[in-house]
Order: structure tokens, then C-alpha cells, then sequence
């Protein structure tokens, strides 16, 4: 079995304390070990540079961070308003559709079995209907409406994203 090292290795998220980085210089120094002297240096080097890029970008104003918060409040109102409404709307169809489809293939037939029982079904469709056909119809509507809600939120979550990132961007 054949192990070899990977000297390509990017090190440019980790920023180690200057103390850690000159012990373990000195240390591989006196090892005569090249990998870690150079691994080091890519390391150190990069967290320069990362910190220098940091230093030249321009902090937004005030003014500019309290219109994109109330542009973000109002984003996020909208998008999570429109997951509920279209939640409350497309649960409440799909708890009708789930009622009709059980009254429709369950009920009905069971209301041509027995003689009498056809008008109750007509008359009383709620009460024709089957526990496990409601509590079915109940658990899809609701499924479908958190949906909507959730999809709503995730929507607010990229819509105030964009908003963060044209105030920094500076637009």
C-alpha cells in the first residue's frame, strides 16, 4: 500500500494565532521538515492576504442599513403573507378534495348497499363519512398549508439575502 502527501492542501479559512505559528515553525525548522515550512507560509500568507481584502471593503452608512432593514421587513411580511394565503387556499381545496374523494368512493357506495341509508348520505354527507376519511382529509390539508407557510419563509430568507447583499455591494 502505497500513502503519499498532498502538498496542494488549502489552509485559507483557518487563521492560526501568530504564537502557534512561530512554535510550529520552530519546530519544523528543527525537524528540517519542508512540508509543514511550506504549508505554514500558505497558510500565513493567505490569512494576509484574506485580511487585507477585508480591510478595503467600505462599511455601509446608517442611513443605508435602516432602509435595508425596513426594505427587508417589508420583503419578508410579503413573501410569509403570500405563503399563508396561498396556504389557507390550497389546504382548504385539498381537504375538500379529500372529503368529496372519500364521500365519493366510500360513503356512496356503502349508502346503494343499504336500502334506506342513500338519502342520509345525501343528506348528511359529514356524518356518512368514515373517522380515517376526515382525519386523511384534515392531515393533507394541513400538510399542504404548512408547505405554502415554510416555502413562504424560504422565500423571505433569499428575497432579504439579495437585500444584504446589494447593501454591501453598495447599489
Amino acid at each position: 500500500m502505497a500513502v503519499s502527501l498532498n502538498s496542494n492542501v488549502n489552509f485559507t479559512s483557518y487563521r492560526l494565532p501568530d504564537n502557534v505559528v512561530e512554535k510550529a515553525r520552530e519546530q519544523a525548522k528543527a525537524e528540517n521538515n519542508t512540508l509543514a515550512m511550506s504549508v505554514l507560509d500558505q497558510c500565513q500568507f493567505e490569512a494576509d492576504k484574506k485580511g487585507a481584502t477585508d480591510k478595503h471593503e467600505k462599511e455601509p452608512g446608517k442611513l443605508k442599513k435602516a432602509i435595508a432593514s425596513v426594505a427587508k421587513f417589508f420583503t419578508a411580511t410579503e413573501e410569509i403573507t403570500k405563503g399563508t394565503a396561498k396556504g389557507a387556499v390550497y389546504g382548504t381545496m385539498t381537504g375538500i378534495g379529500c372529503l368529496a374523494a372519500g364521500w365519493l368512493f366510500n360513503a356512496l357506495p356503502k349508502g346503494f348497499k343499504k336500502g334506506g341509508s342513500l338519502k342520509q348520505v345525501f343528506k348528511q354527507p359529514l356524518k356518512s363519512m368514515s373517522t380515517p376519511v376526515k382525519v386523511v382529509s384534515a392531515l393533507a390539508a394541513a400538510g399542504v398549508a404548512v408547505y405554502h407557510v415554510i416555502r413562504g419563509k424560504l422565500q423571505a430568507n433569499q428575497r432579504n439575502a439579495f437585500v444584504d447583499q446589494k447593501l454591501r455591494m453598495g447599489n
